[in-house]
């Protein structure tokens, strides 16, 4: 009987977490909701959610340095029958076993060590190695992994039934690099880039509302150079994005947007790489510490030609189809 059965989000957005873990939990909880789901969520402090006008699900503010304790104790006094984590936070076991006994705990893309105490773990990437599932079999752990649990913002949904047009002349070019960008991507990729010699290419530098490195945004740009608000609906009339890799990057490669990914710390520049060399769909630049200024302006050359965009695009379309939202939801019903 699903009717009624109440689950609790544990969702963190804002400041250098950025929103890619709160769009998409979004997205699932008013999809959960729709099936006959209960639906609340839990969440650090952060200016996002202080300034967030209204949202339509009951949350709870955790207060700083009691977070797990709060959360166990929401979730256990609200009579919760799952609890949903899509947070890189920690749970200590003995926590986790005052939940179980009443609620579920299915962890969404949770790195941490804490990820063998979940019942069920579910990771839409594809780049870990064997030794990132030692301990899942003797947990007990139920392991769901691939590029098909992918969870969007919904708007991909609109967004997913346009047909993207390769035209023969690259005429723009977008760079994002998510919310706050603490490393200052998007400063690091106008430096690299040669604007004198693509004179006919406009190149639009996207920052998010959390960006911290307003002040450095130069203050005479080059005519063929804007910074911009992000907003997704201009960034997809780009020919190709030359992208930070995260949530953005999925969104990006549903549509079959070409796009050239860059990492801005180990972990998601390994993930970036494995991916392109995995299945093709998109083209790694590498860390953005070591690109240099040869390296990306010849990776533009290579775009200028409309098959190679089109190649990436078809595939890229192919390896996300936008349908992870249910088979997240039929994991979420299966076990409970």
């Amino acid at each position: 009987m699903i009717e009624g059965k109440k689950i609790l989000f544990r969702v963190d957005a804002g400041e250098q977490i950025g929103l890619g873990h709160f769009f998409r939990s979004y997205h699932l909880g008013k999809a959960l909701r729709n099936r006959g789901f209960y639906v609340s969520f839990v969440h650090a402090d952060s200016l996002f959610w202080s300034q967030l006008p209204s949202f339509e699900f009951e949350h709870y503010n955790l207060e700083s340095g009691s977070e797990e304790d709060q959360t166990v104790e929401i979730c256990i006094s609200g009579n919760f029958d799952l609890l949903y984590v899509d947070a890189i936070c920690s749970f200590r076991e003995e926590k986790l076993n005052k939940v179980k006994p009443k609620a579920k705990v299915v962890f969404y893309q949770n790195l941490t060590e804490s990820r063998f105490l979940a019942d069920i773990f579910i990771l839409p990437s594809i780049h870990q190695k064997d030794s990132f599932f030692e301990g899942f079999v003797s947990s007990g752990t139920k392991v769901y992994q691939g590029l098909e649990y992918s969870i969007l913002n919904e708007r991909m949904n609109e967004f997913k039934q346009l047909s993207k047009n390769y035209s023969l002349k690259v005429n723009e070019i977008g760079i994002i690099s998510g919310g706050s960008d603490p490393r200052n991507v998007l400063g690091s990729v106008y430096n690299l880039l040669d604007f004198n010699r693509w004179q006919e290419i406009m190149f639009v530098f996207y920052f998010g509302e959390n960006y911290l490195h307003r002040g450095s945004v130069p203050t005479y740009l080059p005519s063929n150079v804007s910074f911009k608000e992000f907003d997704f609906d201009t960034v997809i009339e780009s020919d190709v994005v030359i992208a930070t890799f995260g949530v953005s990057t999925y969104e990006l490669l549903s549509i079959g947007m070409p796009v050239m990914s860059i990492g801005h710390q180990k972990s998601n520049t390994e993930a970036s790489d494995f991916l392109a060399n995995k299945t093709g769909a998109l083209y790694h630049l590498g860390l953005i510490d070591n690109i240099n200024k040869d390296q990306i302006n010849q990776a533009i050359s290579q775009f200028l030609d409309v098959e190679i965009r089109e190649k990436l695009g078809n595939r890229a379309k192919e390896i996300v189809d936008n349908k992870g939202v249910n088979r997240v939801i039929k994991i979420i019903e299966e076990i409970l």
